[in-house]
C-alpha cells in the first residue's frame, strides 16, 4: 500500500523533520479534522509538533500554527507522550493533565509496518462537567511549561450600565473593536470603567475562549516587570525559581493582553514591548529560545499619552502601535443621566450582599444625580455601600449623605443666575454641546450624532452659543 500523504508531509519522512502540509493532497483531510469536536495533536517520533486541529488549539489556548515544528517541551514539559517517545511503552487511556480535567487523552501510534511515523493524541472533551468546582464557561490559561493561571473575562457589555449618548457611543465602538483584531487604547479618568470595557471587548471577541491576561504596569516593580512579561529561564538570576517561569505574553497565547496603566511603563520596557508587538516573538529572560506568540492587545490609561510623548516619557512609535482604535470612556459628570441607573444597579446588588433593606428617597437621589462624582463609577459603588452599612434608617434622606454631598450642594447652588427658564435651558444646552464636542474629540459630525440632531442644526446651535471659531 502506498504511504498516505500524512506519513510524508505532516509527520515528515524518516528523519522526522517538520514540513508543512501540502494543501493539494491534505486540504480536505485537514478541514475534516478541524471540524471534529475532539482535539487532535500529531507529534513526530523525534517529538516535534506536526499538527493540531482547531479543537485542540481551543482546549490548550493556542494560536493556529503557533507551535508547529516546535518540540513537545514547548507545549508541555511534563506531557505523558514524552515517556512513550523515549521508551515505546504506550500509556493507557487516561484523564488529561490537571489543567485539562474536562478531557480524556488517547494515544494512537501511526505506523507504516514496523516503522513509527508519529503519534496522534485524541483529546475528547467531557462536555458539561465542572472544572474543580468552577462553571463550565470559566477557562484556564496553561503556559507552555505547564504553569496554570485562571483569567476568565469577568464582565460583558451587559455589565456596562448607562444609556447616555456618550456611553452608548463608547459601547457601540467597543463592540465594533471586539470583532476586529486591531489594538484598542482605552482612555479615561480613574474609575470610569476602563477595565469593564477591556473585559467586555475580550468576551465579545473571537478570542473569548482563550485567556484575558491583565498586566498592571503601575503595580509591578520596575526591576521585575521584564520577568513578569517575558518570563525567565531556569537559573536566570539569583532567587529565580529553578523550573523557570512562564511570562504573561506566553500565557496570553491565542487570547488578549490587557496592559492597564500603560502610561506608567518605564521607557526601557516600552522598547521591548514594541519589539514583541512588531515581531510577535518573545525570549524569556536568561533564555535563548525564541517563542512565537499571538494575542490581541488592549491598553488603558488615565494619562495624556501625547503629552508624555512630547516630554520624552513615552515612545511615539509605541503609541502608534497601541492607538489603532481609541475609545474614550466618558467621566460620570458628563453623563449625569446615568447616575440613577448606576445607583439603582449597585443599590440592589449591595442590598442583597449585605442583607440590608434601606431605600433611597427621591430627594437624596436628586442630590446624588447633581453631584460631580470625581471618583466616577468607582465612587458610586463606594457611596452606595457606605450608606447601606452606616445608615440604619429605613429611608435615607439628603441629610444622611456623606459630607462631600452637602458641601457641593452649597457651593453649586448658584449654578444658574436665576430661575428664568430660558436662561437655564440655554446654559444647559451650551454645556451639552461642549460635552459632546469633547467626547467626539472635536469632530462636529460625531458630536451632532451624540446630541441626536442633524449636522445643520448642530452648526446653528454652535453659532448661537458662540462655540464656532471665528474665521
Amino acid at each position: 500500500m502506498q504511504r498516505t500523504p500524512m506519513g510524508e508531509t505532516a509527520l515528515g519522512r524518516a528523519e522526522g523533520a517538520y514540513a508543512p502540509p501540502q494543501p493539494e493532497s491534505m486540504g480536505l483531510l485537514l478541514r475534516a479534522y478541524d471540524a471534529m469536536p475532539e482535539g487532535i495533536l500529531v507529534v513526530s517520533p523525534q517529538g516535534q509538533i506536526c499538527y493540531y486541529n482547531q479543537a485542540y488549539a481551543r482546549l490548550r489556548h493556542l494560536a493556529p500554527d503557533a507551535l508547529l515544528g516546535h518540540p513537545l517541551e514547548d507545549l508541555d514539559r511534563r506531557h505523558r507522550l514524552r515517556l512513550f517517545l523515549r521508551t515505546g511503552a504506550l500509556p493507557p487511556e487516561a484523564p488529561a493533565a490537571p489543567e485539562r480535567r474536562r478531557a480524556r487523552e488517547t494515544f494512537l501510534p501511526i505506523r507504516d509496518g514496523d516503522q513509527l511515523l508519529g503519534v496522534m493524541v485524541l483529546v475528547t472533551p467531557a462536555n458539561g462537567r465542572a472544572e474543580n468546582g468552577r462553571p463550565h464557561g470559566v477557562r484556564r490559561a496553561v503556559g507552555p511549561a505547564g504553569a496554570e493561571h485562571s483569567w476568565p473575562a469577568r464582565y460583558t457589555f451587559a455589565d456596562i450600565i448607562g444609556q447616555s449618548p456618550a456611553l452608548v457611543h463608547a459601547r457601540e465602538l467597543a463592540r465594533q473593536a471586539a470583532q476586529g483584531g486591531s489594538s484598542v487604547l482605552l482612555v479615561g479618568e480613574s474609575g470610569t470603567g476602563k477595565e469593564l470595557f477591556a473585559h467586555a471587548i475580550h468576551a465579545a471577541s473571537p478570542r473569548q475562549r482563550a485567556p484575558l491576561v491583565p498586566v498592571d504596569c503601575s503595580a509591578i516593580p520596575r526591576e521585575l516587570l521584564e520577568a513578569e512579561l517575558f518570563g525567565y529561564a531556569p537559573g536566570a538570576f539569583t532567587g529565580a525559581a529553578k523550573e523557570g517561569k512562564v511570562g504573561k505574553f506566553e500565557l496570553a497565547q491565542g487570547g488578549t493582553v490587557f496592559l492597564d496603566e500603560i502610561g506608567e511603563m518605564p521607557l526601557e520596557m516600552q522598547a521591548k514591548l514594541l519589539r514583541v508587538l512588531q515581531e510577535r516573538q518573545v525570549t524569556r529572560v536568561g533564555g535563548v529560545t525564541t517563542l512565537p506568540v499571538a494575542f490581541g492587545v488592549i491598553a488603558a490609561t488615565n494619562r495624556d499619552l501625547e503629552s508624555l510623548v512630547a516630554q520624552g516619557r513615552f515612545r511615539r512609535d509605541l503609541l502608534y502601535r497601541l492607538d489603532v482604535i481609541r475609545l474614550e470612556v466618558p467621566p460620570l459628570r458628563e453623563r449625569p443621566e446615568d447616575v440613577p441607573l448606576l445607583v439603582e444597579h449597585y443599590w440592589g446588588q449591595k442590598s442583597r450582599e449585605l442583607g440590608r433593606g434601606a431605600q433611597l428617597s427621591a430627594e437624596a437621589l436628586r442630590v446624588l444625580e447633581g453631584y460631580s462624582w470625581p471618583g466616577n463609577v468607582r465612587e458610586v459603588l463606594n457611596v452606595v455601600e457606605r450608606l447601606l452599612v452606616s445608615v440604619s434608617k429605613a429611608v435615607i434622606e439628603p441629610a444622611d449623605l456623606p459630607p462631600q454631598f452637602q458641601q457641593e450642594e452649597l457651593t453649586q447652588a448658584p449654578r444658574f443666575p436665576s430661575f428664568h427658564l430660558p436662561t437655564v435651558l440655554a446654559e444647559a444646552e451650551r454645556r451639552t454641546l461642549e460635552r459632546a464636542l469633547r467626547q467626539a474629540q472635536g469632530s462636529r459630525i460625531k458630536a451632532a450624532q451624540l446630541v441626536g440632531v442633524s449636522r445643520a442644526s448642530f452648526y446653528r446651535k454652535l453659532k448661537e452659543h458662540g462655540l464656532l471659531p471665528s474665521d
